[in-house]
């Protein structure tokens, strides 16, 4: 056996983060740390959280995401289970989208059926909001479609979709009232591609630009570019179809090119319908902040805000005091924008896009974890007056239960996995190809 920490090293970890405290406190500004209020209203809520478990074998991922609700109710699930052959350059955001999708349509869902007051997220609102899954591929696929079929066959292509997702969303009502758990059928753009065959025929062989995988290593935006897009003159989709002309290579679509790119276009649809949906709720989004910068970048601290909050608060109170501080009620627009083609079909994910989202930091016990707040209401003491009824010992129980519900258990996925693989390796010894090698032991 040998250490891997000298003195040496434990003094230089030492001033490392002497330096980092020692200049938090030079920095430190008065901030309207407020109490909890006192009083505990009661309400109704469901909390929401997801999962996912996923093995690549030669070629091809089997995965598994699910989304659970508890609450004020029935607990109610949903599960899909799929594979897809691998592309590294997507594949893992597809997943994640799936999940996140599932997230958001049971949070609609669990709302609707229980009649809540609140429903409860794991993560953050301005995460769904800026850095939806795939949203670069999707954009490109949009951009496809457009160039190849033009802009009304494009629009015809989003309202068929989006009248099919509101059936899916009556028929999901109905089986999570009888069974409560649904596994089948929950993810529209794979069940129902076929259906949109006639688009993806239509542009077999067109030609036009696309980003290779890799561009240049020098991608020049110009100034007069920027400057239209701080504007507002541009938006993200416009800068996106300059790169393509500029560095995209002219090449003739494949059949397969022109059904990824409807898929995935289908698969952000398809998510951008379960954030509309979940928006006209009342919405808690609750995250644990131990790498948010919200405060300290404007101070130019070299830390997290964790820290720096603790760090004020010991100066200030003499200790790690429950209470919150609202860093924004709304008024700053989100990083992000929607392509124009589909402001008209989401109209409430556009106005939260464009008008920002509240948020706060909240600690709800002395030495408690500090988590970050985020809400479609402002975040007031009437607010929290409500969601802190469910609060027990610095945890929010329906959050915390919910977690514990959604884990797709390792070995529960890996007996399903050998089960699956067995099946199609008698039925089909030829699919072996797909199934012999898994991660390398060394990873």
């Amino acid at each position: 056996m040998y250490r891997l920490l000298d003195r040496k090293s434990v003094d230089r970890i030492k001033a490392m983060l002497q330096r980092g405290y020692d200049e938090a406190m030079v920095k430190l500004r008065g901030l309207e740390w407020r109490d909890l209020p006192k009083e505990r209203r009661p309400c109704r809520v469901y909390a929401v959280d997801g999962s996912q478990g996923k093995q690549r074998l030669s070629g091809t991922i089997f995965y598994a995401v699910s989304s659970y609700a508890f609450g004020n109710g029935p607990a109610y699930r949903l599960v899909y289970v799929n594979a897809m052959l691998y592309n590294q350059g997507i594949s893992d955001q597809i997943i994640r989208l799936q999940m996140e999708t599932l997230e958001n349509k049971l949070g609609y869902l669990s709302a609707l059926l229980g009649g809540v007051d609140y429903v409860m997220m794991d993560g953050t609102l301005t995460g769904s909001l800026t850095r939806p899954p795939v949203y670069p591929e999707s954009v490109k696929g949009i951009t496809t479609i457009e160039n190849a079929l033009g802009k009304n066959r494009l629009e015809e292509l989003v309202k068929a979709f989006v009248e099919i997702l509101d059936e899916h969303y009556e028929r999901l009502e109905e089986e999570l009232k009888k069974s409560r758990k649904v596994n089948g059928g929950v993810i529209l753009a794979d069940e129902r591609l076929k259906d949109f065959e006639e688009f993806y025929r239509a542009m077999e062989g067109f030609r036009g630009s696309s980003l290779d995988a890799t561009l240049p290593k020098r991608v020049v935006i110009t100034r007069k570019t920027l400057d239209a897009y701080i504007k507002g003159e541009k938006d993200a989709e416009e800068i996106f179809r300059e790169i393509l002309q500029e560095y995209g290579e002219e090449k003739e679509l494949t059949l397969d090119d022109a059904r990824n790119s409807v898929h995935v276009v289908l698969g952000y649809l398809e998510y951008l319908y379960s954030l509309e949906k979940l928006l006209k709720l009342n919405l808690v989004y609750v995250a644990k902040s131990f790498y948010n910068r919200k405060l300290t970048q404007k101070l130019g601290i070299d830390i997290v805000d964790v820290p720096y909050l603790d760090a004020y608060l010991r100066r200030t109170y003499g200790e790690e005091r429950a209470g919150y501080y609202v860093i924004t009620q709304g008024g700053r627009a989100i990083s992000h924008r929607m392509p124009k083609v589909l402001r008209k079909y989401f109209p409430t994910v556009e106005e939260y896009i464009e008008r920002g989202v509240p948020m706060a930091y909240i600690r709800t016990m002395r030495g408690g974890v500090i988590y970050l707040l985020q809400s479609n209401r402002e975040i007031n003491d009437e607010l929290l007056s409500e969601i802190l009824w469910h609060e027990s010992n610095g945890y929010f129980r329906p959050l915390q239960r919910a977690h514990e519900g959604v884990k797709i258990e390792k070995k529960a996925f890996e007996v399903e996995l050998r089960a699956l693989l067995n099946i199609i390796k008698a039925e089909s010894p030829e699919l072996r190809v797909f199934l012999k090698y898994g991660r390398s032991p060394l990873e």
